[in-house]
């Protein structure tokens, strides 16, 4: 169980990051321009003029590639030029692409269109070619932009996440204490038993010295004994 949730944590912290890399992209590109990320831009289609190839609401991965490799068929994303949907992006199809003095131009069709685009696109005003096409991710986008959705989806998951995380922390802090508070309460109480068993050891070879001591006198035993037998002779001498 606790892999289950480190790797739910893990998970849940790189969605975090990209979310967080994303929206600081895009709040920080410019109006007009689209918000890439390592040549990538992630775009959703808001009509359904590319289907069944690319259903309405539809999250796409666009790359930036060079005008002068894109090939009929590719799926471009562009900037219009034509009425209404002037410097709007629209995503169809190339089916034609003729030579013009400034580099390639496109001409683009949608798939569920029934004719061409009125307008050519220029090399300058191609964004970038579809890569990537979801329409579940699209969905779930669809949803999390909502505000009556995102904050109970969103904010509130991440809120619990960090405060469970917060705790995490704070018992993995006193866990950390503890084990170093018992740790230096084991280290003392060695150092003292250390101490008390070096003291027995010291007492205990004093204790043959102490005995090799003799009477009150406080000569050893054998000039004891030799003064003992002197005044024996002496003794003698006299009778």
């Amino acid at each position: 169980m606790k892999h289950v949730l480190r790797v739910v944590n893990a998970l849940a912290a790189v969605v975090i990051v990209m979310a967080l890399v994303v929206l600081l992209r895009a709040t920080f590109t410019p109006a007009g321009e689209v918000p890439t990320i390592g040549g990538y831009g992630i775009l959703r289609t808001l009509t359904g003029s590319m289907e069944p190839a690319i259903p309405v609401h539809s999250l796409v991965v666009v790359q930036q590639t060079d005008p002068a490799e894109l090939q009929v068929g590719d799926i471009i994303t562009f900037e219009a030029t034509e009425g209404a949907l002037d410097d709007a992006l629209n995503t169809h199809r190339i089916v034609q692409i003729d030579e013009g003095s400034a580099g390639p131009v496109f001409h683009t069709k949608g798939d569920a269109n029934a004719v061409e685009d009125a307008q050519t696109v220029s090399a300058d005003h191609v964004i970038g070619r579809v890569v990537f096409v979801s329409a579940g991710l699209g969905v779930i986008v669809s949803l999390l932009t909502n505000p009556l959705l995102f904050f109970p989806l969103i904010v509130v998951p991440l809120a619990v996440l960090l405060v469970l995380e917060i705790r995490k922390m704070v018992k993995s802090a006193r866990e950390v204490a503890q084990a170093e508070e018992q740790a230096a309460l084991a280290e003392a109480v060695e150092i003292i038993k250390r101490q008390r068993e070096k003291q027995a050891e010291q007492e205990a070879g004093e204790q043959p010295a102490d005995a090799a001591v003799g009477g009150g006198d406080g000569l050893p035993a054998s000039e004891r004994g030799e003064a003992d037998e002197a005044s024996e002779s002496d003794s003698l001498e006299e009778q």
